[in-house]
């Protein structure tokens, strides 16, 4: 069937430029069926050859208002707009037998029929769109569609259900887990396992909880570096990177910046010099260099945040196995100031809000559970919590150290039995309390035969004794990660013993 579009000879529309530039930079031709565009979150080709059922003049009308949305608005908001109303054509339009010169109530009606609660706010982005290009003058709607949008009530995407709920999955990491990425990482990277922009970008993660875009917009001089009588001192200049009519690097904001993370960076600028050399920078080289030039006039090689995200997902997930996303560290810090008593307008600087509607969510989350940490549940999480960092050992003969008496490792705070519970192969001097801190060292040799059990016990009781006489959870929780690390021995210890007696008999 050959479709035949009826064309208004009156309807005299401006001609589209030749070239327009995004507000990111980017330039593209608005003529073109195509559009390569993208900004900082990641590349995109717009494409307005598909909406083959739409009247030239309304895809011409299309055209220019998205065309002003990205010179005015952020891609990701202009890429939301398209995207949205290209499934509106695809579920409404696309399968007409005609070419459509307008968006009718009926349309609207059927595309809000095909959605549920939890996708009817793809309708509310529609209406942005078409409400927009109706009060720039390149309107495509007819008045009876648009006065139904501007009275319908849409709802919109829910939001902060992970939040509320304290999900497992997606809300806020538990204590244990924190504590099991950190240490995870640490010896990642000691190991080489991890490069050092996988082993930074996820500490700052952990840091600073920030949007990934944030992070890709970093450029080593954001690093600010001072020195006095105490030695050096740093902060960092955090682009804001999301506020509305804004670049990526419009405004910042200065936060604190901790000697453990500044020295991270500084070494990372350090590494960072035969790239920059290669590449013609002098000063506005980004903190991580992406591997392939962007599309960004003034921010050539930077990661966008897509790749910044990516690496956080898969650095994590590989080395713990948990459910993780970039959104997930920020919903922790947020989630740990609330719950350390911090008023909304702390929480709403922490996340660089401009107010503070959008914390109201951690307010409302259920009241974090305590767990009941008994030895089964002990040794239930064990596998998961990956606490244990060091190397069980037959004897004390097969440790490093192991003939050097001074290296044993006791329990003298506990009242615990008076053998050795193994060695320590740390060779300068450790001043992390023992054998607390030695469990979840990766110089602690515990040996098969030492008395764990008896350890992991006395830990328990105390545990249970302070939580009896009302001591703050945060209090009594402290070493929660010693007594998984200390299961993950007991079953260590319990099978190579195992094989031991399959061996001999």
């Amino acid at each position: 069937m050959i479709l035949r579009e009826e064309v208004d000879p009156s309807d005299l529309l401006p001609p589209l430029p030749s070239t327009a530039r995004t507000l990111e930079g980017v330039e593209f031709d608005p003529r073109g069926d195509i559009w390569p565009v993208g900004g900082l979150t990641r590349s995109e080709r717009m494409k307005f050859g598909i909406f083959d059922r739409l009247s030239r003049r309304m895809v011409h009308r299309l055209k220019w208002g998205l065309t002003i949305s990205l010179q005015n608005k952020s891609f990701s908001h202009s890429s939301n707009l398209h995207n949205q109303f290209f499934l509106f054509y695809r579920l409404v339009l696309r399968d007409a037998d005609t070419i459509h010169h307008r968006i009718e109530l009926s349309h609207i009606l059927t595309f809000k029929s095909r959605l549920d609660a939890a996708t009817e706010w793809k309708l509310g982005v529609v209406r942005i769109l078409l409400t927009d290009m109706e009060n720039l003058g390149f309107g495509i709607a007819s008045n009876d569609a648009l006065e139904y949008l501007a009275a319908a009530t849409i709802r919109g995407n829910r939001k902060g259900t992970s939040i509320r709920t304290r999900d497992a999955e997606k809300g806020a990491f538990t204590d244990t887990e924190l504590l099991a990425i950190q240490s995870a990482l640490n010896d990642a990277y000691a190991q080489g396992d991890i490069d050092l922009t996988e082993f930074a970008i996820t500490w700052l993660f952990l840091a600073y909880g920030p949007r990934p875009i944030q992070i890709a917009a970093m450029k080593e001089k954001d690093l600010i570096v001072s020195e006095n009588d105490e030695g050096r001192l740093y902060a960092l200049r955090m682009p804001r990177a999301k506020q509305r009519g804004e670049r990526a690097r419009d405004s910042f904001k200065i936060r604190y910046c901790g000697k453990q993370v500044g020295t991270l960076l500084e070494q990372v600028v350090k590494d960072n010099q035969r790239r920059r050399r290669e590449l013609g920078f002098s000063e506005d080289c980004p903190m991580f260099i992406a591997g392939k030039e962007g599309q960004l006039p003034n921010l050539r090689f930077h990661m966008t945040s897509d790749e910044v995200g990516r690496v956080v997902n898969n650095t994590i997930g590989h080395l713990t196995g948990l459910k993780t996303n970039a959104r997930r560290f920020r919903i922790t810090l947020a989630q740990r100031a609330v719950d350390d008593g911090k008023d909304k307008h702390t929480v709403a600087e922490l996340l660089d809000h401009s107010d503070t509607q959008n914390v109201e969510v951690y307010y409302e989350a259920s009241p974090a559970m305590v767990l009941r940490l008994d030895r089964h549940l002990a040794m239930e999480m064990a596998p998961l919590a990956h606490a244990f960092a060091g190397v069980v050992v037959s004897t004390e003969q097969d440790a490093l150290r192991g003939d050097d008496r001074s290296s044993r490792i006791f329990d003298r705070s506990l009242n615990n039995v008076a053998e050795a519970l193994g060695t320590c192969g740390q060779m300068s001097f450790c001043g992390l309390a023992a054998p607390f801190a030695c469990y979840t060292c990766r110089h602690f040799q515990p040996w098969i035969d030492g008395p764990h059990e008896e350890f992991m016990a006395a830990l328990i009781a105390d545990r249970d004794r302070m939580e009896a006489e009302g001591y703050s959870s945060k209090i009594y929780t402290i070493r929660d990660r010693t007594i998984l690390a200390a299961a993950e021995v007991i079953q260590l210890c319990a099978a190579e013993k195992e094989i031991r007696a399959e061996v001999a008999a």
